[in-house]
């Protein structure tokens, strides 16, 4: 049996009180556990929000261990150029943070919305016929 290393309790606070001192959104966070970590969903106002904190990835995806996966950050009600900037704090965030529960790696799984590639992060796998990618890098090298 696999044993967490993070603590996911003092994680979901401290993604929590980012969320109501940006946006004013309360206990906004919803948590699935799983085997390998936890997935947040965030749907309240303009968010739509899905990110997976992995501990290990047994290479599914091309994901190193210990990644944040955005799966899907969707700020509806902004303009183009401020979802840009809404993302990039986020992940601001997240280097700050996140470190101190062991995660090293920020990643995106493909861009259906077309602007994680705002945060230039290489492809680590490419989908089937070149449509898709995911995208990854380690947490200090990313440059926001």
């Amino acid at each position: 049996m696999y044993e967490y290393k993070a603590n996911y309790n003092d994680l979901i606070s401290d993604f929590n009180l980012y969320l109501c001192e940006r946006y004013g959104y309360r206990n906004a966070c919803s948590v699935m556990w799983n085997e390998n970590g936890i997935c947040i969903s965030i749907h309240k106002g303009s968010l739509d929000i899905y990110i997976r904190f992995w501990e290990y990835s047994k290479g599914v995806g091309n994901y190193p261990d210990w990644s944040i996966i955005i799966a899907r950050c969707e700020f509806r009600d902004e303009l183009r150029e401020d979802r840009f900037e809404l993302l990039k704090d986020l992940v601001r965030f997240f280097k700050e943070y996140m470190p101190r529960y062991g995660y090293k790696h920020l990643c995106t799984e493909d861009d259906d919305y077309k602007y994680y590639q705002t945060l230039n992060l290489p492809c680590i796998k490419r989908g089937f016929m070149g449509r898709h990618c995911n995208y990854g890098a380690q947490l200090k090298d990313v440059d926001v």
